[in-house]
């Protein structure tokens, strides 16, 4: 595929396996995100020999009027994004009436409303060049809840009802628009939550690690960030144009219990 696609998130853990993945592809890749671009560099130098670009672009994507500022510049630069990944993701863990007010706004506009202006903002260019492909990274949490997580559970159901939306809006359109809901990942963001569980249990990482992964995973395993790129590199293709508006898992068999 000869092709140009766009990665929020993209230096966070799930992010940077995408954009290593499709980067590798031969993809011409946009990543944007907040985080220092250490990892971004050391892609660049490692693969200096590629013919495909690969750019970074430091953006707060809880701000609209900066995301609806660079995908204007975007347009004038570039004729062509043909495929969107949103994969930004924050997260909190507090009881509801705990929870603080700054946190909760936060995650929602990161998590879902960052999803719907970049969808808004490139379907256009979508539409004028007659092909895309919008993935939108959920969570098994946007089927089931877990206590302690109002806001990220709220922000990933709605990701698949915004996925769902733009998969009628653009069913005529050869453009489609999925979901992938990976179970855990062992990425920062869930390292994060096995430490806090560890200190507030006074038990070790890897005790709380095996009893997250047999309470949630019946496989046992973390979801590999390969196995997700490899789910939307497959979306990404022809034979995936009849897939719209669904809402795919890859959870260890977590939802099935």
């Amino acid at each position: 595929m000869n092709k140009t696609i766009l990665i929020t998130g993209g230096l966070g853990g799930i992010g940077l396996d995408l954009v290593k993945f499709f980067y590798n592809k031969k993809f011409n890749v946009i990543l944007l995100d907040n985080k220092n671009k250490k990892e971004y560099l050391k892609l660049k130098i490692k693969n200096k020999n590629y013919i495909n670009f690969l750019i970074y672009k430091k953006i707060d994507l809880s701000k609209n009027f900066l995301i609806k500022n660079y995908f204007s510049t975007l347009k004038k630069n570039y004729k062509n994004i043909d495929i969107l990944i949103n994969c930004v993701g924050i997260q909190h863990i507090d009881p509801v009436d705990f929870f603080s007010d700054f946190k909760w706004e936060q995650i929602i506009k990161i998590n879902l409303s960052s999803f719907f202006y970049t969808s808004k903002y490139i379907l256009p260019l979508m539409k004028k060049n007659n092909w895309g492909r919008i993935i939108n990274i959920a969570s098994v949490h946007g089927k089931v809840a877990s206590i302690n997580k109002s806001a990220y559970v709220a922000s990933k159901h709605g990701i698949i009802g915004l996925t769902k939306t733009i998969a009628l809006e653009t069913a005529t359109l050869p453009i489609t628009c999925n979901a992938i809901c990976p179970g855990w990942v062992n990425t920062p963001l869930v390292q994060k939550q096995i430490i806090s569980k560890a200190k507030k249990n006074n038990t070790n990482v890897k005790l709380e690690t095996k009893k997250l992964l047999k309470e949630k995973h019946p496989n046992l395993k973390f979801i590999s960030g390969k196995a997700i790129a490899s789910l939307a590199y497959y979306l990404c293709s022809e034979d995936a144009s009849e897939i719209t508006g669904s809402s795919i898992n890859i959870d260890g068999g977590w939802t099935s219990q």
